[in-house]
């Protein structure tokens, strides 16, 4: 599952205690907040007709969506008791810093956050943070230097400016860890807005945001203004080369290895040792080109415009960067621009941002103390005991399609197999404690820990892969609502934060979960399977597995739920995107109808739970479980957004897609 809450946070389009003591991790959520609820229905629409309004939309008539969020649903909810665990956590952990070790969880969460809201001494100290490398920048005499500074921009900021080199695991060969150049990480998170003309409103607030924080960090108005438009004018040649959200769909797409001179000789303008050398890292003889025509495109542009061009925007990318750890006076575009582009004008409270600081900076320290203080061992074990009924249930679901030849069911058996899964958190934490972070300068606190995780990961290279489990900012770390599979593991996980209301809680009605987290969990093990995910081997391997008329029986099938998909009107005018939605939908397809044939063999075990509740049959409170779940009110920009750049169909489609695809759709009727 893709993170959504992230999806719906970046539709800004800016890429900017003991159990007993504290109750709200087991607060009864009520049905405002989608816990599942018949008064949440409208039970008199016929679920064949409007499934939707069917099933939620009580909810949707009543619940008001507040000013200050892009979008509510059952993940928002969940966010915001997650918000207020992490306010807590974090206020204590400031409290004790002093006093506790250094280097400990405690003093470094702590440290950071007061260093965060020492506002006086932000404000005071100015743009003074950056001086020293917007010097570097400025220094920059060539494109050697240039190539060097690539790398070492990497360093300081975990980003990417124009290209960069970065270490990850090997699509082909599981066993190794090897070097990937990446392209340019772009100011606008939606990259079609790039195609959208001049006198756009989107690119006009874009162009006002760059324009004024770049003012505030001290150029003239016109300075800040031919900057602006110089980067929206790199950023709009760089997205013109990138690889489209649909072609990034098949993972074939993205893995180009090749020899390094051969890369080399591809963009002879960058010098890639010059690059690797200030990270740290050894010359390889192999690289992985993720964006294949990115580099011959990179070259033009630095072939055809000035060496100033380019220092120029480093300097701009360094500013954004680093602007939510500068002077406050930064705040007011952001929020500005938030406005224009998500339609939220009203920016979090500082501690709430705090969150987001930690979670990307200092996010297993940070989680080690969530789950001291807010998860339940038992919790656990209850989450790991569905994960193994909705693994029998696929198993069962493979052995009986007889579409499949019998050498492409026995690789599909072995795979499923050797998925692996992880719940809640990791065995083995990532140890932080040689890192100083310090109750004073933001930025060099941030620098520090940034340094430390790249270092890191380059170190990773040329040696056995270990994998770091729980350790995604964005989808894997306990204190994330999501969960994520990650095909070179052949494995999911499930962050300690996805175990709440209104996912779930373990001693509630079984087929409200089954149906909640077990189709969660039967989502994450379809992705193996999915149109991408089946191009993996059980060892987590690039390799196709499948005979071919096997491929092209999945490949027909697909096909329905794309048709399906581009047939579906998220606005008048806008239809869904289908060939990017495919591998989601089918998730969602399978992960339901493993949850409800899981959830059978359950009440076959445990018959006394499997009764009728408010009038509904343990079928129907499933799937109306299921669909109120993703049940979500958004705004229009939100919507668009996901239409444009987004993989993930619940929050457009209405639930509507995955469920009638369901083996199991006709079982849901008013009279059960």
């Amino acid at each position: 599952m893709k993170h959504l809450l992230a999806v719906l946070i970046a539709c800004t389009a800016i890429s900017a205690a003991a159990h007993a003591a504290d109750q709200t991790a087991i607060v009864d959520i009520g049905p405002d907040q989608l816990f599942f609820s018949v008064t949440n229905m409208d039970q008199g629409v016929d679920p064949a007709v409007d499934f939707y309004r069917y099933a939620a939309g009580g909810w949707l008539d009543r619940v008001e969506r507040p000013e200050r969020l892009a979008a509510i649903g059952a993940f928002q909810f969940m966010a915001e008791r997650l918000k207020a665990q992490m306010v807590k956590t974090i206020k204590e952990a400031a409290k004790k810093a002093s006093t506790s070790p250094k280097g400990s969880p405690v003093q470094q969460v702590g440290d950071l956050y007061k260093s965060y809201m020492d506002l006086a001494a932000i404000d005071a100290a100015g743009m003074e943070p950056l001086r020293p490398e917007l010097e570097r920048i400025a220094s920059i005499a060539s494109l050697d230097d240039l190539s060097g500074y690539l790398g070492r921009y990497t360093l300081v900021t975990s980003d990417f400016a124009l290209l960069s080199i970065v270490p990850s695991t090997d699509r082909a060969d599981t066993t190794k860890t090897v070097f990937y150049i990446v392209s340019g990480k772009l100011g606008l998170l939606q990259g079609s807005i790039y195609e959208e003309t001049d006198d756009s409103p989107r690119i006009q607030a874009y162009l006002v945001f760059l324009r004024d924080t770049l003012k505030i960090a001290g150029h003239t108005s016109a300075e800040a203004t031919r900057l602006a438009e110089l980067t929206l004018g790199l950023e709009r040649a760089l997205h013109a080369a990138k690889i489209t959200p649909v072609e990034a769909v098949d993972p074939r797409n993205s893995y180009n290895p090749k020899p390094f001179a051969t890369l080399q000789a591809e963009i002879p303008e960058l010098d890639f040792t010059h690059l690797l050398n200030s990270l740290g890292a050894e010359i390889p003889e192999t690289l992985a080109l993720t964006e294949p025509r990115y580099l011959p495109a990179l070259s033009q542009m630095l072939r055809s415009r000035p060496l100033a061009d380019f220092k120029d925007y480093l300097k701009v990318k360094l500013i954004l960067k680093f602007q939510p750890y500068l002077t406050t006076a930064f705040d007011e575009p952001v929020r500005a621009v938030n406005s224009a582009l998500s339609g939220v004008s009203i920016l979090p409270p500082r501690e709430e941002r705090a969150q987001d600081l930690m979670r990307e900076n200092l996010g297993q320290p940070l989680s080690r103390l969530y789950v001291e203080n807010y998860f339940h061992e038992e919790t656990r074990a209850k989450a790991t005991d569905m994960v193994q009924r909705i693994h029998a249930a696929f198993l069962e679901r493979i052995k009986t399609r007889s579409w499949l030849s019998e050498p492409t069911r026995q690789s599909a058996i072995e795979k499923l197999e050797k998925l692996s899964f992880a719940i809640a958190y990791p065995d083995r934490w990532i140890d932080y404690s040689g890192v100083e972070v310090s109750a004073h300068n933001i930025v060099a606190n941030i620098m520090n820990l940034i340094a430390f995780d790249t270092k890191r990961e380059v170190d990773k290279v040329g040696k056995p892969v270990v994998h770091d489990a729980f350790s995604d900012t964005h989808s894997t770390l306990p204190i994330v609502i999501n969960a994520a599979y990650d095909s070179s593991i052949n494995g999911f996980e499930v962050p300690a934060a996805m175990l709440q209301p209104a996912a779930f809680e373990a001693d509630r009605d079984p087929p409200v979960y089954f149906c909640r987290l077990g189709a969660i969990l039967g989502h994450e093990m379809t992705h193996g399977f999915d149109s991408g995910g089946r191009l993996f081997d059980a060892k987590g391997n690039l390799r196709d597995w499948w005979a071919p008329q096997d491929a092209a029986a999945f490949e027909k099938e697909a096909q329905k739920l794309i048709d399906q998909a581009n047939g579906f009107e998220v606005l008048p005018g806008l239809k869904a995107n289908g060939p990017l939605n495919v591998k989601e939908n089918m998730a969602d397809v399978g992960g339901i109808n493993f949850a409800y044939d899981a959830l059978q063999t359950y009440l076959a075990e445990h018959p006394a739970e499997n009764v009728d509740i408010d009038g509904m049959t343990p079928a129907q409170r499933c799937f109306v479980a299921w669909a109120q779940m993703w049940t979500l009110k958004a705004n229009e920009q939100t919507l668009r957004y996901l239409v444009a750049a987004d993989t993930q169909p619940q929050a457009i489609t209405g639930h509507s897609l995955p469920f009638s695809m369901s083996t199991h759709s006709t079982r849901l009727s008013i009279s059960g």
